[in-house]
């Protein structure tokens, strides 16, 4: 694969690999095979679903899988995702189906031969779409509650890269530049222990910027997710925060400031 538009992510990329070595030891991965995780999709306190990802390694980098389901009373949603990763964490393909109140959609992201753009399609409401984006190195695709994608989050926390990228895959495709801000550790209760745990905000910058709350342990291993703006938290397992902190929530209406060294504005 030719070289992208920035560096790859050597260094997280080692980190990942690490980290997967740590969650088998852990009740978040069997002890042998792929490491795997199920969230709980959570609202005002009650439980409206639940979402899983497996993480497999394969010759050439990473397969990851997820889905998952919620419901509330006039809406409903689903997805199933597809996505692989080269050895160094930079996403390759993908394939990303979901339903909408009983509407199927569909969306894929494809690198192209040159390895500097990615190839959209998508099709919803009976018509396709297509487009094509810039590729960057440190891009992760975020669909709306994929606990997938705020792993990658976490991973990219450890040691976040001077300019990093989400792709959200909402209209033909929209990718835009993130912030990652470490916050002071939390208190937390886990496998009937009091721990503390890591917590980082992530700006995720559009013209109405919407921030992500990630707390995962120094391994990278991911906790919980909050999405402030939407009032949705995914939870692993029987992790329960002991006091969540008061979110400082971006300006509706304002983006957040691009990440330093930021090469160019991303195509929207």
């Amino acid at each position: 694969m030719n070289e992208m538009r920035t560096p790859a992510l050597t260094l997280i990329g080692t980190l990942f690999v690490l980290a997967i070595t740590a969650c088998t030891n852990s009740s978040a991965a069997p002890t042998s095979g792929p490491a795997s995780a199920t969230y709980n999709i959570v609202q005002d306190g009650k439980s409206l679903g639940s979402a899983t990802y497996t993480l497999t390694p394969i010759a050439s980098g990473y397969t990851i899988t997820s889905q998952g389901k919620m419901a509330l009373a006039k809406f409903s949603y689903a997805f199933s995702n597809t996505e692989k990763l080269d050895g160094a964490l930079n996403m390759v393909n993908d394939q990303i189906s979901g339903v909408v109140n009983g509407s199927a959609v569909s969306f894929n992201a494809a690198s192209d031969t040159t390895g500097n753009k990615f190839n959209i399609n998508v099709s919803a409401s009976g018509k396709q779409y297509q487009n094509v984006l810039d590729r960057y190195a440190n891009t992760v695709v975020l669909p709306d509650l994929d606990p997938s994608g705020y792993m990658l989050l976490a991973r990219l926390a450890l040691a976040p890269p001077a300019t990093s990228w989400a792709l959200i895959p909402k209209g033909n495709g929209l990718l835009v530049p993130l912030k990652f801000t470490p916050d002071a550790d939390v208190s937390a209760n886990y496998h009937g222990q009091s721990i503390l745990v890591k917590h980082t905000t992530v700006a995720v910058s559009t013209q109405n910027a919407i921030t992500v709350e990630l707390y995962y342990l120094p391994s990278g291993q991911l906790l919980e997710a909050d999405l402030p703006e939407q009032n949705f938290y995914v939870i692993f397992g029987d992790f329960k925060l002991i006091n969540r902190p008061q979110y400082k929530q971006l300006p509706r209406g304002q983006a957040a400031p691009p990440p330093q060294g930021q090469a160019q504005q991303p195509q929207q």
